[in-house]
């Protein structure tokens, strides 16, 4: 058997009767429920990313801006084909 619970919602009345227009009776509940996780999802991700960016901000307090490194990967790159290939 399903664990699921009975509950009373409120709807605006123009939604509500949108609900009843295009979803059949019997389908509802698990519409409505649908859209319940993924606005669930939603709101998860969006905390997440929330925390993410007080870490980043955290991380630049205490360390500030660290330099680009991608000019140091390139040359990196570049020595390791060259060994690679042999050609120097």
């Amino acid at each position: 058997m399903n664990d699921t619970v009975r509950v009373t919602l409120v709807f605006p009345r123009t939604l509500w009767e949108e609900i009843r227009r295009l979803i059949p009776p019997g389908e509802r509940s698990r519409v409505i429920a649908q859209a319940a996780e993924r606005e669930i999802r939603l709101r998860q991700r969006m905390e997440s990313v929330e925390r993410l960016r007080a870490f980043q901000q955290e991380l630049r307090a205490k360390y500030g801006q660290l330099p680009d490194s991608s000019e140091d990967i390139r040359r990196m790159r570049e020595e390791r084909d060259a060994e690679l290939t042999g050609v120097r």
